[in-house]
This record gives structure tokens, sequence and C-alpha cells, in this order.
């Protein structure tokens, strides 16, 4: 009998480390390469069954935490700086309640206001007397002729006092009773503007006195200027309610002022309380709105009484 050959495979010692893949064949080709140039050619292959390194868990960890620093200093950044002085600027956008169309409501009807002669009366302080007998007035126009009321009958007399030398309330004054009359229209004729000097060291009659051609009042045919003696002067200021203050040192004048509309039988119907502002200097002021106001109010008082009594 013929044995059997003996068995030559013999068994590689065990190692206690990795297993170590084998060298890669070269061709000539690589060889004649790594000879002439110094570099073996990376075989890929063998790298990639290698496997890879693997990395710290510690190293993962790192990473997670900076991302997070870093999304949370990004909120904060943008809270603090981001919108620093933007919060005013931001306007809580407008409710749209349910049902409701893009075409925005028509704007509520305004209240009911109080007629117009109601809030003039008011402004001018309007009130109602009890219809005495005016008390009476004799004095002197500018050319020196006598005036007392007989001289305005059937008419209405609205009666204005105010200096002579026109440095008190008569700038404002003046220009009242120039638009009142020009609103009376064609009611002009039945209505007379009558201005007593209140001016006790004034009194000299003037046949153009400055209350008169300072004003343009000299242009109005219905408008009289009335002095005379301080006697007679201080009578019609008694009996009109009118107050005369002379200063001792100043000689500074100052009254009440106090308006007066007299009916077409001569009769105390109204009155009326005219005013301004007076700044340091002593000048007298109001806006021209104020001033047309209060004209408005005057015409429409002196209107009221043509024809008769209220």
């Amino acid at each position: 009998m013929t044995s059997d050959p003996p068995d030559r495979t013999t068994t590689a010692p065990p190692t206690d480390g990795p297993i170590a893949h084998p060298r890669a064949h070269l061709s000539p080709e690589d060889r004649a390469t790594a000879f002439a140039t110094g570099k073996v050619p990376i075989d890929r292959g063998a790298a990639l069954r290698a496997g890879s390194v693997p990395v710290p868990r510690k190293f993962i960890h790192w990473i997670i935490a900076g991302f997070a620093v870093l999304a949370v200093g990004g909120v904060l950044t943008e809270h603090f700086i981001g919108n620093a002085g933007v919060s005013a600027l931001i306007a809580t956008p407008p409710t749209t309640l349910a049902g409701t169309s893009d075409t925005p409501p028509p704007a509520p009807a305004p209240p009911s206001a109080p007629p117009v002669s109601a809030s003039l009366n008011a402004f001018i302080g309007l009130s109602q007397l009890a219809g005495n007998r005016a008390p009476a007035i004799s004095l002197q126009d500018p050319n020196g002729k006598p005036w007392t009321l007989a001289y305005a009958p059937g008419k209405v007399t609205v009666l204005a006092f105010f200096n002579s030398a026109c440095d008190d309330i008569c700038p404002v004054l003046a220009k009242e009773i120039a638009q009142a009359d020009q609103l009376l229209g064609p009611r002009i004729a039945a209505v007379d503007f009558v201005i007593v000097n209140s001016d006790p060291l004034q009194t000299s009659v003037v046949p153009s006195p400055p209350a008169l051609t300072q004003t343009g009042l000299a242009n109005l045919a219905n408008v009289t200027f009335l002095n005379g003696p301080v006697t007679d002067l201080n009578r019609i200021w008694t009996g009109y309610g009118i107050t005369i203050a002379v200063g001792k040192k100043t000689r500074v004048v100052t009254h009440s002022d106090i308006m007066y509309f007299i009916d077409p039988s001569g009769r105390l119907t109204l009155r009326a309380t005219p005013f301004a502002n007076e700044d340091h200097f002593g000048i007298y002021t109001l806006s021209p709105d104020s001033i047309q106001k209060f004209a408005q109010g005057m015409a429409h008082a002196a209107e009221s009484l043509v024809g008769g009594p209220s």
C-alpha cells in the first residue's frame, strides 16, 4: 500500500496584536516608479479595509456643548442688542373682528351741537337785561355837535367804552365793531355803534380822535365817538356801571369793559363783556379768530333787536 504523503500544511503561530494585512503586490510599473521617485503608491483598498480611526466620545460631547452655547448666545444677543431702541417703534396690529369686511365702518355722526347763537352768546358773555330805560347820554361828537339817544330813533344802539387815545382795549374792540358792522349787511342802516370816552385825562373834543383815526372806524358812517366834560362823562359811567381808576403816580387809566345793546325803544335789553389779552407793555391783543367770533356775536345780538324788543 502506498501511504499518503504527510500533510505539509503548517499553521501560523498566533499573535497578540491585530492581524496584519498582506503587503500589496506591486506591478513592475509601480516598482519602477517607486525606485525612481522614492514614493510607494498608496493602496486605497487596503486603507479602507484597515477601517477608520474611532473618534473619542468626549470630543463629540464638547462639540455638542459648543453648538448649544453658540445657539443660546445668538438668541440673547438678538434680544439685547438687535432689538435695542426698536421696541418703542413696534405698534400693536389692529384687531379685526370676525365677520367684518375690509371696508372701514362709517364715521360716527358728531353729537348735535347747540345753536350757533347760543355758542356766540356764551363767547361774548351775553346776558338778558330787565329792559329798563337806558340812562341818558348827552355828549358831543368829534365835530362838537351834541348827541343824545334821541338822535337814534327806531335804531338799535350798540354802546361801548374805550379811551380817546386808543391806549386800552380800543384796538381789539374797534376791529370787532368794524367786522360786526360789515356782517350786518343790509341791516346796517338800523344799527348805530356809539363809543363813549373812558379816559378822564383826555376829555377834549377833537375832530380826529385816535380812537377813530387809528382804527379805521372814522370811515364808518354809523359809528360815533362821544366825549365831553368829566362831570358829564362821570354821570354816564356811573349810570352804566363803568368803573374808572387813574394811577396816582403812573397816571395810567384803567376801566371795566361792558357793552350794551339798546333796543329801538331806548331800553337796555342785552349786555356783553368785551375782553382782550394785555402784555407787560399795556398793549391789548386778541387772536383774529376770537375777534371774528366776537364780531359775529355782536352782529347777531344787534340783529335780534332790529324791529323791536326781543
